[in-house]
């Protein structure tokens, strides 16, 4: 027999919360249901995590084996929900992500509306959330309450709050040929795209109750996008789901190897976590190991002088900037302890580049990776170029207010100004 629900759970590298999702299904009071779980290529604590759960006949495992180099190109959870949908056999279908769980009624509630009220073909429900610390610890909760009949449910309703018929998501496939946009644009909310789209044929129609849980983790793709600009600039430090911690030098990522953060005086507060997503779309670069250190590829943004000497450099496309005196040091908040000891022999093959000097004038070439304070702005340097940063996306990127270089209108106005570092705005 058909089973009356089909569930698609999309699932990478959650393994805290990943067990608390499939069990939710399993504890449901309607146990007429099949569950598909679509994994894309976690790590193998997720996996060996999913594994417990696959002696139960309804539940069914795929797994992606996408290449992380290709995570970008779609968005991903999309994907993976196009590809369950023609696998699935159920008169409904409904969604779950590996972060959140089913109350125990949920299935059971949703289809008795459905089939009492037969001109329905989406029904939603409110949601709690709960954000968690690594420990699952909850350190706030809120609830998302339900809006009446929806005819614009974009960005209103969660991806986990909805079950509605194959019907209509067959209707969708008719007119777009995928049910799911996929689109890499919609990574922040591919949901409320695919809402959209049912909302183009059929409303949503509510239970006022709570019906499933969410949890935001550290590691919760909205909390780690969250005030990411579009473009993260040279010399942050960032690390995804892994524990590599990589650098982003010349729009490459660098794996920082082991031993070459004491060594380049790089600081661990300043690692800023990314999604996957987001990290593999920087193209693989040299790493930067003890080979790279000796052979004169050392990475840029950093500050250097030869030992037995008081010349200080800062190393900027490549090159080598002598910085002039005590008052440019000041004024660029530039450290004593991040200076890394160098041999003479070794510098002097640095290419030269401009020297860096505290007064700024029309010729001046602006150092790369700064914060330029004018009034109440942030700017950020990049190319002789300043470019504005929102004050959410500098904190996000572990930029320092108090370290930013206080510039006059005056000396704003000498540079070009390129792109804006604002983020995406999310309300979902």
């Amino acid at each position: 027999m058909k089973p009356r629900v089909s569930v698609i759970l999309t699932s990478y590298n959650k393994p805290q919360t990943v067990g608390k999702a499939i069990q939710s299904v399993l504890r449901q009071t309607l146990k007429d249901w099949e569950l598909f779980i679509m994994d894309d290529a976690s790590n193998e604590e997720t996996t060996l995590i999913i594994r417990k759960y696959l002696n139960d006949e309804r539940i069914h495992y795929y797994n992606s084996q996408i290449n992380n180099e290709d995570r970008y190109k779609t968005t991903r959870y999309a994907t993976l929900i196009n590809q369950a949908i023609p696998l699935t056999k159920g008169k409904y279908l409904s969604y779950l992500t590996d972060d959140t769980e089913y109350v125990t009624t949920r299935l059971k509630e949703m289809v008795t509306y459905l089939e009492k009220n037969v001109n329905v073909e989406v029904v939603y429900s409110g949601q709690i959330i709960q954000r968690v610390n690594n420990a699952l610890k909850v350190i706030s909760k809120n609830t998302r309450k339900t809006r009446g009949i929806i005819r614009k449910a974009a960005n209103r309703v969660d991806h986990c709050s909805v079950l509605h018929s194959r019907k209509i998501a067959e209707k969708v496939f008719r007119k777009y040929q995928s049910y799911w946009d996929d689109d890499p644009k919609n990574w922040h909310n591919g949901d409320a795209a695919f809402w959209a789209r049912l909302n183009e044929f059929v409303a949503f129609y509510p239970i006022k109750k709570e019906l499933d849980i969410s949890y935001k983790t550290p590691v919760s793709f909205q909390r780690l996008n969250a005030y990411l600009p579009s473009k993260i600039p040279d010399g942050i430090l960032v690390k995804g789901l892994g524990s590599k911690v990589y650098l982003i030098d010349n729009q490459e990522r660098r794996e920082i190897m082991e031993g070459m953060f004491e060594l380049l005086k790089y600081d661990r507060n300043k690692i800023v976590d990314i999604p996957d997503p987001v990290l593999y779309k920087f193209p693989r670069g040299v790493p930067i190991d003890e080979f790279v250190y000796k052979n004169l590829s050392l990475p840029n943004q950093r500050l250097i002088k030869a030992e037995g000497n008081n010349d200080t450099f800062y190393i900027q496309d490549n090159k080598k900037r002598k910085i002039l005196d005590q008052k440019t040091l000041q004024r660029f908040h530039f450290k004593i302890k991040d200076v890394i000891s160098i041999d003479n022999e070794v510098i002097v093959k640095i290419p030269d580049g401009p020297p860096i000097r505290s007064s700024l004038s029309p010729e001046y070439i602006l150092p790369n990776g700064f914060i330029f304070k004018q009034g109440t702005d942030y700017y950020l340097s990049n190319r002789n170029k300043l470019h504005f940063i929102h004050k959410y996306v500098l904190n996000k990127l572990k930029f320092k207010e108090e370290e930013s270089v206080l510039i006059s209108k005056q000396e704003l106005v000498l540079f070009e100004k390129g792109d804006c570092l604002i983020f995406e705005l999310f309300t979902g």
